[in-house]
């Protein structure tokens, strides 16, 4: 039984690695996924967080990335990653809650935004009648 699958990730400025891998951990947008040989075919988002890759001799490597598309077949995995870094294990969660905060701003200013235009719409509708 096959226990190595190809890994191919890449970005907008090319790849970064195509290699045999026995496991790989990746962050989507719904929660973090393993994946191993013979998973089943898969299309996903990607999230913001550290994608962790283990080879044949159990050399780990940890990378961050932020964004793009992943798709899983039997035999090999595709990573379309917006940014991915090769990070230690400290770096790729310092990078991750960095992403996190600016998420949570983007979101928070949105939110401000919309209760805003809600209460002038309000607003509006109580000096008609």
């Amino acid at each position: 039984m096959a226990t190595e699958f190809i890994a191919k990730v890449v970005t907008p400025e090319g790849l970064v690695f195509e290699k045999p891998v026995t496991f790989l951990r990746i962050r989507t947008e719904t929660g973090d996924i393993g994946i191993l040989a013979k998973h089943i075919n898969f299309i996903s988002p990607i999230g913001s967080g550290e994608m962790l890759v283990r080879e044949k001799d159990n050399k780990e490597t940890s990378y961050f990335l932020n964004g793009g598309f992943l798709e899983v077949r039997q035999d090999k995995v595709v990573v379309l990653g917006e940014e991915v870094l090769e990070a230690e294990k400290a770096d790729a969660i310092r990078m991750a809650k960095k992403a996190a905060i600016e998420a949570s701003k983007r979101n928070k200013i949105h939110e401000e935004q919309d209760i805003l235009g809600t209460k002038k719409k309000i607003q509006s509708n109580l000096l008609r009648k």
